[in-house]
């Protein structure tokens, strides 16, 4: 049984503005322009995702916003989990292993570092860091082929179909 799975992480932060707490900071200039341009990117291209897991913190339910319109997915469709927020690899992977198997194409959206150590993991051997070592820019989707049971993702079992930066496609 084959899934596909997306990486994306939240668009660009805006650390200028007056947030409480790291949880509260929103998208920024740039990251409010790159963020439809990304995600009317993905809607054009094949196998799009069908369902919406995403981290609460504004910048990433900013960002599933974003991309719920474009992908004609329902706000009230958008699952909001509070374990992807500042997630480590074993929550991101718990949050995957759980996921229903009618589920054949999700949208997980989050944060760094959780986001390069899963990509790392799955995708080990297909992975190439930029220079500057980060795999996940902002508003980057990452393609994964999943060849197995959604509770039984492993390294052996996913192909990285494509890792798309904005700065790449845009």
């Amino acid at each position: 049984m084959s899934h596909l799975l997306y990486l994306l992480r939240h668009a660009k932060s805006d650390w200028k503005k007056e947030a409480v707490t790291d949880f509260e900071r929103p998208l920024s200039k740039r990251g409010m322009s790159n963020a439809p341009k990304m995600a009317a990117w993905l809607a054009k291209q094949a196998n799009i995702p069908a369902t919406i897991i995403s981290s609460p913190a504004l910048r990433a339910y900013q960002t599933a916003l974003i991309f719920a319109h474009a992908l004609d997915i329902q706000v009230q469709d958008i699952h909001f989990d509070n374990r992807i927020y500042e997630a480590s690899l074993d929550t991101l992977l718990t949050v995957i292993r759980a996921l229903p198997e009618q589920e054949k194409s999700v949208l997980l959206i989050g944060h760094n570092p959780g986001l390069d150590f899963l990509l790392q993991v799955l995708c080990r051997q297909q992975t190439k860091p930029r220079t500057d070592g980060k795999l996940m820019t902002t508003c980057a989707v990452a393609k994964i082929a999943v060849e197995s049971q959604w509770r039984d993702i492993a390294e052996k079992h996913c192909m990285l179909y494509s890792l798309s930066r904005p700065k790449e496609v845009l």
